[in-house]
C-alpha cells in the first residue's frame, strides 16, 4: 500500500481541541473564565451541566467563560470544588478572594466613587448590602461608583465614615 492511502488514528481522549465553535481553548488559562471552560471540557459535559454542579443558570456559566463577569464571593467555594484546586490567587486578582481583577472598572483613585468601590471590596459586600448600609438606592450607589453621578453633601458624611471608619 503507497504511503498516500495509509491512514493514522490517534485517540483523542487524552487531548482537548485547540479550539471549540470558534473559541480557542486555553492551555494555560490565567482568568477564572479559562479555567472553567478548561475544567469543563476536560471533563466532557455542556455548559449546562458545568452550571448545575455549580448551582448557578447557564447564562452566569456562559458570562464567566467568557469574563464577561466575575464570580462573586457566595461561589468561590463551588468553584474551588470544581476545579479541585484555587484559582483566584493565581489569576492576579487584587485581593486573592476579591471579586475583580485589576485593570478592569478600576476608576483613578481620587475619585469618592473609587474609594466607596475599593472599600466595598475590602469589606467583601455586595452593592445592594453597601446600599443598605448607606441608607440609599443601589442606582445612587453604582452611580457614584461609576463617576456617572457624585454624592450631595448630605450623603458625603457617610460614604466617609464607610471609607474611614468601618472595619
Amino acid at each position: 500500500m503507497p504511503f498516500w492511502e495509509r491512514i493514522l488514528r490517534i485517540p483523542r481522549d487524552k487531548y482537548l481541541p485547540a479550539y471549540n465553535r470558534k473559541v480557542p481553548v486555553p492551555k494555560n488559562p490565567t482568568t477564572i473564565g479559562g479555567h472553567l471552560r478548561r475544567r469543563r471540557l476536560q471533563l466532557k459535559i455542556f455548559q449546562s451541566e458545568a452550571a448545575r454542579k455549580l448551582g448557578v443558570s447557564l447564562v452566569t456559566m456562559s458570562k464567566w467563560e467568557c469574563d464577561k463577569i466575575y464570580p462573586t464571593w457566595q461561589y468561590h467555594s463551588k468553584i474551588i470544588e470544581y476545579l479541585a484546586f484555587d484559582p483566584f490567587p493565581s489569576c492576579g486578582l487584587r485581593d486573592p478572594y476579591g471579586n475583580e481583577p485589576s485593570g478592569v472598572a478600576i476608576l483613578p483613585s481620587e475619585s469618592l466613587g473609587t474609594r466607596v468601590r475599593k472599600r466595598r471590596l475590602e469589606l467583601k459586600l455586595t452593592v445592594t448590602e453597601c446600599a443598605q448600609k448607606l441608607g440609599i438606592d443601589v442606582k445612587t450607589l453604582r452611580d457614584w461608583e461609576g463617576r456617572r453621578r457624585s454624592p450631595c453633601s448630605k450623603h458625603r458624611a457617610r460614604i466617609q465614615h464607610l471609607v474611614e471608619v468601618l472595619a
